[in-house]
C-alpha cells in the first residue's frame, strides 16, 4: 500500500507568533497615519510662523518711520496732530486685523 505524506499538526505557537505581527503590522500602519497628519500640521504651522514673522517685521518696520516722523514733526503742531490721526488710524487697523485672526478660545485637538 501507498502511503502519503501526512503534514505536521499545526502548531499552535505559530499562531500566535502570526497574531502578534498583524498586531504589530496594524501599530505601524497606525503610527504612519499619524506621522502624516503631524507632517502636515507641522508644514501649516511653519507657514502660519513665516507669516507672522512678516507681520511682526512689518509692524517694526511702521513703527522704525513712526517714531521718524514724530522726530522730524516736533515743533510743528498741525504736522503733529495729522500725525496722531494717521498713527489712531493703523492702529485700529492692526487692533481689527488681530481680533479678527485671533480665536476665543484654543482650539481643542
Amino acid at each position: 500500500m501507498f502511503t502519503f505524506w501526512k503534514p505536521k499538526p499545526r502548531c499552535h505557537c505559530l499562531e500566535n507568533v502570526n497574531h502578534k505581527l498583524d498586531s504589530i503590522l496594524l501599530l505601524l500602519q497606525e503610527s504612519k497615519r499619524r506621522d502624516i497628519a503631524m507632517s502636515a500640521q507641522m508644514d501649516e504651522l511653519v507657514a502660519a510662523v513665516n507669516e507672522n514673522t512678516s507681520l511682526d517685521d512689518s509692524i517694526i518696520v511702521f513703527l522704525n518711520g513712526l517714531a521718524d516722523q514724530i522726530a522730524d514733526a516736533a515743533g510743528d503742531k498741525e504736522r503733529a496732530t495729522a500725525l496722531a490721526a494717521e498713527v489712531r488710524e493703523k492702529t485700529a487697523a492692526v487692533a481689527a486685523a488681530l481680533a479678527a485672526n485671533t480665536p476665543a478660545e484654543p482650539p481643542v485637538e
